[in-house]
This record gives C-alpha cells, structure tokens and sequence, in this order.
C-alpha cells in the first residue's frame, strides 16, 4: 500500500461517521471536484468513479443517511492496469441538496454559485478538504525502511490536489490560504501542491490523518539522522586525508633532514618529535601532541620547523 492510499483509507475511517453540514461539506468536495454530470431522461444526475469501492459507499451511505438520496454503485470493468473500476451514480436531487445546481426564476436548471458551496465552520471546511484529498488528491514522502512508499529514498515530498475546473481550483485556494498551495497547470488540471515536509505535514493534521502525520515524522527524522552521520563521516573521511597528508609531508621532511646529514644537529625537542613521527606515521597531530605532553600548537611549530628545516 502506497502512502497516499494509507492517507486515504485513514480520512475514510474518519468520514464514514460524519453528521450533518460535515457530511454534506464532504460529499459536495468529492462531487464538485471528482464527479461527472450528465443529462438523462430524468434530469442531471451526478456519477463518481473509483477503484476503491469502500469510498463510494461510503459516499453512497452519507447520501442516503443525511439527504435521503439514493446511489447506485455498479462495476464497469477494469482499467488498463487490470484494476476494476466501479461507479456511482446518484439521485438527480443530490446536485440541487448541495446547492451545485440550483434553479431559476424560470425553474431551469443551472449551475448554482460557487461561493456557496465552500462551508464556514472549521469542522466542515476540514470535511470539504478531506472529500477534496481522498477524490483527486495524492501524496508521496521518500521511503524509510519500515515504511512503503511510491518513490525512492532520493525523492522530496510532495502533495497535491487535481482539480479540471479553473475556477474551483483558484477559489479552494483562496479559502485555505492558511496551507500555502502553490499552483500550477498540468494537461487538463490544475494542480494545488506543496513541497516541504512541514507544509505536508500541516496537511496532514488539518485532515485529521494523525498516524499519516507519525509515520512521516518518522521519516523525517530518520532521513535528518542518515544526514547528521553522512556528514559526520565525510567530515571523517576528509579529516583522515589531511592527516594522511600532512604525516606525508613531515616524513619526507625528515628523511630530507637526515639525507643532508642535519638531523644530529637538530635540538632535542625537534629531534623528539622527528622520531615519534617515524614511528607512529599514521598518528594524528593531537595524539602525537599528548604523547609529548605538549599543546596542539606547539606540536604543529616544531613540524613547521622541520619542513622549514628540509627546504633549506
């Protein structure tokens, strides 16, 4: 299971128990933003596809249980991945119930205002952004060991919401500002997303997709571990070849010393520390420091004047 479809299957544990306004908030985003229209003998009436048949029963009870209205649900066969594909179509009244088609002075159907069908109150606009998440939404997080993802460890995060009505696109935008969408035109969608971990993060709570919101703080802090040891061992890695360097230089330093027949006339403390590098050539300069008992500096200097020495 992808993470997104975990995402999902959590907001719909959620909403199968809605009431009321939440109920009628939700069913409104998952039709506006994911249903189609059509025209039959009877009137308009509203049909939803999908491969998870438990989100259209879901949408089919709340229908029924808040609105009273009746919804069909029947398989049309599979896509072109082998995957069935199921369909759901609603009573005519649904679309003028949620006030997405509205009638006349004339009593001719139109299209009802788009103002209308965003809710006011914090629980309901959370059901209209889940109905929006779980009919055209997605999300992918670079994967962790202990967690299934549709991408790889190098991948950003990412979220978005597919929308094909402009308008719609740009007012959901404007009604969230709080989650800072960035917008964006793909074929026939438009496309809200986000990509930063805190920003999906945000997301996540504002859903109500708690253990969705664990799971990629897992992720993140795992991936800011693998960083903080990345860098400390290239930090390592680099401090070894400086080392590895530098012992080089003070060897050859030496063996020019001596090749000049000099190394009899040096004072003791060069001569001392001369040998400990011959002897230990692989010694950092703060473990050749200690056995001296002298400070770092001062270990440094009396290499300094060694390789002065040879250059003479």
């Amino acid at each position: 299971m992808t993470f997104s479809q975990s995402v999902k299957n959590e907001i719909l544990k959620t909403v199968r128990n809605l009431k009321g306004c939440c109920a009628t908030s939700f069913l409104t985003a998952v039709l506006k933003s994911a249903g189609s229209l059509t025209l039959g003998l009877n009137g308009f009436s509203f049909t939803l596809e999908s491969d998870n048949v438990d989100f259209l029963t879901i949408c089919q009870s709340l229908a029924l249980g808040e609105l009273g209205v009746q919804a069909d649900i029947e398989a049309e066969g599979n896509n072109k991945k082998g995957v069935p594909i199921y369909s759901c179509t609603f009573d005519k009244s649904l679309g003028e119930k949620l006030t997405l088609i509205a009638r006349d002075e004339d009593g001719a159907l139109i299209f009802g205002q788009m103002q209308s069908i965003f809710p006011e109150k914090p629980c309901c606009r959370r059901a209209f952004l889940q109905g929006l998440f779980v009919a055209g939404g997605s999300v992918v997080i670079p994967q962790n060991d202990d967690l299934d993802s549709d991408v790889a460890d190098n991948a950003k995060y990412h979220l978005e919401l597919r929308l094909t009505d402009n308008a719609f696109a740009e007012k959901v935008n404007e009604q969230y500002p709080e989650l800072k969408f960035r917008v964006t035109q793909r074929k026939n969608h438009v496309v809200l997303y986000l990509k930063d971990s805190e920003s999906v993060a945000d997301f996540l709570v504002y859903v109500n997709a708690m253990s969705a919101k664990l799971r990629l703080e897992n992720v993140i802090a795992a991936r800011s571990l693998r960083n903080n040891l990345n860098r400390q061992t290239n930090c390592t890695v680099a401090n070894i070849g400086k080392t590895v360097a530098a012992a080089a230089r003070q060897l050859d330093a030496i063996a020019a010393i001596k090749q000049k027949g000099l190394f009899d006339g040096l004072p003791d403390s060069l001569k001392e520390i001369a040998q400990l590098r011959e002897k230990y050539p692989e010694a950092n300069l703060d473990e050749i420091a200690d056995m001296l008992s002298i400070s770092k500096s001062g270990a440094n200097h009396r290499f300094a004047k060694l390789i002065d020495i040879a250059r003479r």
